[in-house]
């Protein structure tokens, strides 16, 4: 009889376990169901102010600024930037654009910006050329000794043309430069300074050779000049003093420098 009576008691606690449990399922199913409803509330309200935010007239660009482009269009520019007249300025991937114009090799830097509510900035910096390479094919190189695009009858700067080079020869994005294209580069920025014989204004060719160096082929005074490898600033200056120091006119035939590599002679002709 007292195991029956237990039996009995416990029925009613069983029953009510059950309840808990299927309340409790019941209850989770619920939140589930809420925490789902309120995501896609936001999830939609936040697609709903996106539309609006790029779609809306309010933010169409009503002025582009296109500043630092030289050689590229401001039509270029903005047609590289995939920039329309008009876009919504929410609607421009910014990151996007600035990839796209570095992709052109006149720029060496770009950013664009907004200004709300209705206008773009494009900035950038072209490359500045600084010599014609001739690789088989000619080339401009900027004065960060990269190489921009390949040269043009079109094109209308004057620049010195480097012969002697491969295309070995010339560094990958952030390398070193091996010797010859490192003596190139020194030579172009101590032709830069002058304003003498061997000015960058003067030079029309320049021979890089790895066993004789360097030698260049100018107007005017100096109709060449083997110079080799180093103390190019020193030389240059030692080929003004003599032409100073012989008072040439302009109406002298040019002088050809066939040494210059040691410290105290200069091997020229004719005088």
């Amino acid at each position: 009889m007292l195991e029956q009576k237990r039996i009995r008691k416990n029925k009613p606690k069983r029953q009510k376990k059950d309840r808990k449990s299927a309340n409790g399922g019941k209850s989770g199913m619920l939140s589930v169901f809420l925490y789902t409803g309120v995501i896609l509330f936001m999830s939609l309200l936040f697609i709903l102010g996106y539309d609006i935010i790029t779609q809306g007239r309010m933010f169409a660009a009503k002025e582009i600024v296109v500043i630092g482009n030289h050689q590229l269009s401001r039509e270029k520019v903005l047609k590289l930037a995939g920039i329309a007249p008009g876009v919504n300025i929410f609607a421009v991937n910014l990151g996007v654009a600035r990839k796209r114009l570095l992709s052109d090799g006149w720029v060496a830097e770009a950013r664009v910006g907004r200004d709300i509510p209705d206008r773009l900035v494009v900035r950038i910096r072209e490359h500045e050329p600084l010599a014609l390479l001739d690789l088989g094919e000619k080339y401009i190189m900027s004065r960060e000794g990269t190489v921009i695009k390949r040269w043009e009858k079109t094109d209308p700067f004057k620049l010195p043309l480097v012969t002697g080079l491969t295309y070995s020869d010339l560094p990958l994005q952030g390398g070193t430069w091996n010797e010859s294209f490192a003596s190139l580069m020194r030579v172009l920025k101590v032709a830069g300074t002058e304003e003498g014989a061997l000015s960058l204004a003067r030079l029309e060719r320049i021979d890089v050779d790895q066993g004789l160096g360097i030698t260049l082929y100018a107007s005017g005074p100096v109709k060449s000049a083997r110079i080799g490898f180093e103390n190019y600033d020193e030389k240059f200056k030692r080929v003004d003093r003599l032409l100073a120091s012989l008072g040439r006119s302009p109406s002298d035939p040019a002088m050809e420098i066939m040494e210059l590599e040691s410290d105290n002679r200069i091997v020229a002709g004719p005088f």
